[in-house]
């Protein structure tokens, strides 16, 4: 089976779906298609915007502006977390829910498996399958609320670019790193360019992405022969900065 039917059925056999996304870059973690879903569907989601400790306080604050009735937390940190459960609690008291099934969906490495262990408090006994549910999905038990145990993967299209600003491909397999690192600085300029700054030690100062992945190989003395910028070398090291999460926004 597929990625797509796989995220349907979560969808479907949910009450609620939390649509993960990574707040460092919500517009590329964002899926067009399971929002068609959720209204095919008709259910209720909510917008969990996931990795918060590795975004600035402006990013988040902007984020907050934008979109005023999502959630954001940090499943490793555990921050949000409380509030989130709270308000599925109360939501679906409203609705006359009495053990709500919650779904999580989203892109590989957005953060969704650590939402999951965070709401569960990493209790990882499966409760048996509910009745009218698809077989072989499980759920966890958590208080009043059942967890899906693993989340609904959305397949990425075959895109080097948004393949490795989500962390879902290694570095070493991407065929275009130049093409990646460039992407990592540009989400930089738009949203936190003193934090490249001070991260790489160099100055923007009104420059392009590519003067600035320039400055950042010199930087970092990655040269090769006659003191040219060694630039796979660069990108390597600019990706994996960003996808271990040593480079925050």
């Amino acid at each position: 089976m597929g990625y797509w039917p796989i995220v349907e059925k979560v969808i479907a056999e949910s009450d609620f779906v939390l649509v993960v996304l990574d707040a460092r870059m919500p517009e590329i973690s964002e899926n067009k298609g399971v929002f068609k879903m959720l209204k095919k569907h008709r259910k209720e989601s909510f917008r969990i915007f996931t990795k918060i400790d590795l975004a600035s306080e402006e990013v988040i604050n902007k984020l907050r502006k934008e979109h005023p009735k999502a959630f954001f937390v940090s499943g490793i940190k555990n921050l949000g977390i409380s509030n989130l459960k709270r308000s599925l609690l109360i939501e679906a008291k409203r609705k006359k829910i009495s053990y709500p099934l919650i779904g999580i969906v989203g892109y590989p490495n957005v953060g969704k498996s650590a939402i999951i262990n965070a709401l569960s408090k990493r209790q990882k006994a499966k409760i048996s399958r509910v009745a009218g549910t698809t077989k072989g999905i499980q759920w966890i038990k958590a208080g009043s609320l059942k967890i899906m145990d693993s989340p609904g993967i959305v397949p990425i299209e075959d895109n080097e670019l948004k393949l490795g600003i989500l962390g879902a491909k290694n570095p070493e397999k991407l065929k275009n790193l130049e093409k990646v690192s460039i992407g990592i600085i540009k989400i930089f300029i738009k949203n936190n360019s003193e934090k490249l700054e001070n991260f790489y030690g160099v100055k923007i100062n009104g420059k392009d992405a590519y003067e600035i992945f320039q400055e950042i190989g010199k930087s970092r003395k990655f040269l090769i022969k006659g003191g040219e910028i060694d630039e796979n070398r660069t990108s390597l090291q600019i990706i994996r900065d960003w996808q271990s999460g040593k480079l925050g926004l």
